[in-house]
């Protein structure tokens, strides 16, 4: 009977079905088949999926990034921008820390991919950049926002594995921003060999005072928010909605450039972003009990187990699976997916969540990024026009420096758990 529910599953993602639906589908067609228990389960395990308190954090990040991306982005572009943009490869470099800082407010990779990439992607090609290498160098820059706390993936992840996401937030600190930087040294070392140099502004010193003043307020929001969950003053989901205050209150009284429109629009288009994402978590919850049911997490951890029992091993078969499938689906939907199933195997191996939750953000997101079939790859290449194909050698370039630091993450696990255990966590 399992294979009839993942079958059906298979089939339905190969036909192109919304993942929100394939689940659902495949869990009432099971259980029309078995005959019992009744249909009407699905319904109830749908609606216990989302009756979850930190899962109320999601829809208010979501909401917050959306509100920063309207005034916020260009401020913290054009920071970056003067702090290194006139050395080689320079506005490469200044986006892939444009994208650090956005990533650490929308805590989305596309949506940092998208807002990034069509800000900076036409400018870079514009100067001279070659598009395969700013496609590329955006899309790999981009799904870091999974990793870079306060990231709503890991909010996911937390609420469906039981982990601490203040916990998660402090461990993604150093892997992410060693990605971030690892990509600034891939621009600027090709800058300076194929040229790639923007001869920048003439600023005077008030000129570099008032972008670095207009940036300041943006870059406020992050540290309200860890700093009020890692003090313990509020929880995730009350920062979230900290988080929603503060971004609005930004937007309206004091960059005022928000129109109602604008406002209904963005409210609209989060509103839908958080729709979508809670209704594949509350069809996953129907499928997830159904495979709880049926002992699927047990049947799956002992296959692994059979292969090897170090632990070494099975992380990195893991990780290869969740690269894999990060290409083709989206990182929401494996999480809530596949996290049920990897904790009796965390468990059975003594491995840290909180260290696998982290290195599990960064292969989906290098997932994102890798041909053929990434999301935040095709977000970039359709922002300048050209075909993924246009991206070879450039995006293996990256992808390759991105699966070395989560090696290096995955061999060294203190590179996540420095910061919790230095706050005491």
């Amino acid at each position: 009977m399992i294979a009839l529910l993942l079958c059906t599953l298979v089939i339905c993602l190969l036909l192109s079905v919304p993942v929100s639906f394939a689940i659902g589908i495949s869990s009432v067609i099971y259980l029309l088949t078995a005959g019992y228990p009744p249909v009407s389960i699905v319904a109830q395990r749908m609606v216990e999926g989302v009756d979850n308190f930190p899962i109320m954090a999601l829809p208010l990040f979501v909401l917050s990034g959306e509100l920063m991306s309207k005034s916020c982005t260009p401020r913290l572009m054009a920071l970056a921008n003067l702090l290194i943009g006139r050395v080689p490869g320079g506005l490469g470099a200044a986006t892939s820390i444009g994208c650090g800082f956005f990533g650490a407010i929308s805590g989305s990779g596309v949506a940092t991919t998208a807002a990034i990439g069509g800000i900076m992607a036409p400018e870079m090609v514009r100067r001279g950049y070659g598009p395969g290498f700013t496609a590329a160098l955006v899309a790999g820059s981009g799904v870091l926002g999974m990793v870079i706390p306060p990231s709503f993936c890991m909010v996911i992840y937390g609420a469906t594995g039981g982990v601490s996401i203040g916990n998660l937030f402090l461990s993604g600190f150093i892997p992410g921003f060693m990605a971030v930087f690892a990509l600034v040294a891939y621009s600027m070392g090709m800058g300076s060999r194929r040229g790639y140099r923007s001869p920048g502004e003439q600023m005077s010193a008030a000129d570099k005072v008032r972008v670095v003043m207009r940036a300041l307020l943006p870059l406020v929001m992050p540290f309200l928010i860890l700093g009020g969950v890692f003090s313990g003053l509020v929880t995730p989901t009350e920062s979230a909605m900290i988080a929603v205050l503060y971004a609005l209150a930004l937007e309206v009284f004091i960059y005022r450039e928000m129109s109602r429109q604008d406002l209904v629009r963005i409210c609209v288009n989060s509103a839908v972003s958080s729709a979508v994402i809670m209704f594949i978590m509350a069809t996953a919850a129907s499928f997830g009990w159904i495979m709880a049911t049926e002992n699927v997490p047990k049947l799956f951890a002992e296959i692994v187990l059979n292969i090897s029992t170090t632990p070494a091993v099975v992380f990195l078969l893991i990780m290869a699976l969740l690269l894999f499938l990060g290409t083709f689906m989206e990182g929401v939907s494996i999480i809530i997916l596949l996290t049920p199933i990897f904790m009796p195997i965390l468990a059975d191996l003594s491995m840290d969540p909180i260290h696998f939750g982290v290195s599990m953000m960064l292969a989906i997101a290098i997932g994102g990024a890798t041909p053929p079939l990434a999301v935040a790859l095709f977000v970039s290449t359709r922002i300048i026009n050209i075909r993924v194909e246009d991206t070879f050698p450039e995006v293996l370039h990256v992808v390759g420096l991105l699966v070395t630091v989560l090696a290096l993450v995955s061999i060294f696990p203190q590179l996540a758990l420095l910061l919790p255990q230095l706050f005491g966590k």
